[in-house]
């Protein structure tokens, strides 16, 4: 009886974990299941952002979505109250999570607009866009995306796709049975909170988790950061024709959110937050611009005694972010939507 040789043994090894794994990423899942899976980390709100635009009953009219610095900085229970009048309330969301990485808020935004129609979508914006995608993505991010992301040079992309039939195959058994895997197949009223306080943990330069948002931070601990935030920046490597590539996540997301809000007739504006004495110039203001008006809060970098730690705000400073941008919500808001 002839041998296999080695190599072509493995290359039907090979074929048939990808035939297992192509298999598994076809199994049924609950969609409100995927937003389980952080239940615990630093990103545990996905769950609270699905209950919030598929069973909590009241309108989105402002959504703000972005990395942790917008988390800090806006209180929506605060401008919602300031821009409510009698008869006239205002629902405001704050939908950002931790870390960068646009394809995260794409998720966020898409999936809030299929039950939801906001009139203003906020996105966040630092001094320099992300140049790869988020690590939370591969959780959350229907599969679909997750095999096609639909942009060059997506560094996490093996990592993900790797992922997936992993993923799936725990969605999988939490189909069948849910509390076997610690999921819950249906919402629970009980145990939602329809108004959460801004998120408690963010992340510092050096990967420690951040918690205590009363007190400024030490100037010591303010040169700390910024230092570690500076020495991992990377200016542009290529040119700004090549900057679609370079900057695909943030680019190729942007875009998608704007043409999943304009679909609706929703309006989008970009909110620009500063680290402590950063710059108060964002180095894709131009191509944000395309989309909507930029509102820069670069005057607060020059206030460390709002700062908690290097790039996030306290929570008095919260309130300053807040009141500052109120009246631009306002008007946004009360002009007429964007034509779909």
């Amino acid at each position: 009886m002839a041998r296999f040789h080695p190599l072509r043994k493995f290359a039907c090894l090979l074929g048939v974990a990808f035939g297992v794994a192509a298999l598994a990423c076809l199994l049924p899942e609950r969609p409100y299941e995927r937003w389980q899976l952080l239940d615990g980390t630093i990103h545990g709100r996905s769950r609270w952002i699905y209950e919030r635009a598929h069973f909590d009953p009241r309108p989105i009219d402002v959504m703000f979505v972005g990395p942790s610095r917008i988390a800090r900085a806006i209180d929506p229970l605060q401008l919602q109250a300031q821009l409510s009048t009698p008869g006239h309330p205002v629902h405001v969301v704050n939908f950002a999570l931790p870390e960068g990485g646009r394809n995260i808020n794409d998720v966020i935004v898409e999936e809030a607009l299929t039950s939801k129609t906001p009139k203003l979508i906020v996105i966040g914006v630092i001094e320099k866009p992300s140049r790869f995608g988020h690590s939370a993505f591969k959780y959350i991010a229907p599969r679909s995306l997750v095999v096609s992301p639909g942009y060059l040079a997506n560094a996490h992309y093996l990592g993900d796709l790797v992922y997936l039939p992993f993923r799936q195959l725990q969605l999988f058994a939490g189909y069948l049975a849910p509390q076997a895997v610690g999921l819950t197949d249906h919402f629970d009223p009980a145990h939602y909170d329809p108004d959460p306080a801004n998120p408690t943990s963010v992340l510092n330069p050096d990967g420690s988790v951040a918690e205590d948002w009363t007190k400024a931070a030490s100037p010591a601990e303010l040169r700390r950061g910024i230092h570690k935030l500076e020495a991992g920046m990377t200016p542009p490597i290529l040119p700004t024709s090549l900057a679609d590539v370079e900057f695909g996540d943030d680019r190729h997301y942007v875009r998608r959110i704007v043409a999943a809000a304009q679909k609706k007739g929703v309006k989008v504006a970009f909110l620009f937050i500063p680290y402590c004495t950063g710059p108060s110039t964002v180095q894709e203001e131009t191509f944000y611009r395309q989309y909507g008006p930029v509102w820069n809060a670069g005057f607060i970098s020059s206030r460390p005694d709002l700062y908690a730690d290097y790039g996030h705000l306290t929570v008095a400073g919260g309130e300053v972010l807040t009141t500052w941008i109120t009246p631009m919500v306002s008007a946004a808001i009360q002009r007429p939507e964007a034509k779909p």
